[in-house]
């Protein structure tokens, strides 16, 4: 026995609509086919809050540029000396993971009269048993003591050199201290003084 199926034209007309409507929304919800909607969408908006974290270190040292990347940086401290006995130099040294050592200087010749009645009055000292500040101050002979593969920048001020430093040991706490609440990050250094 067979049935028949008997449908209503009006009711066979929306059917037909409603399948190709559904067969042209799939292909558009196809994954691999964004749809025009999705295309054309504007970006969302959204604000973040959030601390951003330094990874660079910049310093403009009287017009030139110097760019470190933080994770670079192995280590970096201030020294003072004097070279032939001619000249005091205060410097900020810093070593990288790259080949080449970066120093910023302060350089200021002595005077030779002054250098002289120095040497004098030095060796009265260490012949009495005493020493002055001088003394202890290494003494380099360029180019002996230089390093072949160094970047130097040089300052007009010898307070500049000890400005860049604490900056930079500013930015590297926070750098590798950022899990750390901010009042908490100046206590990962721990500082000793020797003389004076």
């Amino acid at each position: 026995m067979k049935h028949q199926l008997s449908v209503h034209p009006c009711l066979l007309v929306l059917i037909l609509i409603g399948t190709a409507g559904g067969i042209a929304s799939g292909q558009t919800e196809n994954p691999l086919q964004p749809s025009v909607k999705a295309i054309t969408a504007p970006a969302p908006v959204q604000g973040v809050n959030a601390n951003l974290v330094p990874l660079i270190w910049k310093a403009d040292v009287n017009g030139t540029i110097v760019s470190i990347p933080l994770r670079n940086i192995e280590f970096f401290g201030v020294q003072a000396y004097i070279v032939d006995g001619a000249t005091r130099v205060r410097e900020l040294t810093i070593s990288t993971h790259a080949q080449s050592m970066i120093r910023i200087y302060h350089i200021r010749p002595l005077d030779l009269t002054e250098t002289a009645n120095a040497q004098v009055e030095r060796l009265r000292k260490f012949a009495e048993g005493r020493i002055d500040e001088d003394t202890n101050q290494p003494v380099k002979v360029f180019p002996m003591t230089t390093h072949a593969h160094m970047v130097e920048y040089r300052v007009t001020k010898e307070d500049h050199v000890d400005a860049l430093h604490d900056h930079l040991e500013k930015v590297m706490i926070e750098y590798h201290a950022r899990e750390l609440i901010e009042d908490l990050r100046p206590d990962i250094v721990r500082t000793i003084k020797i003389g004076e």
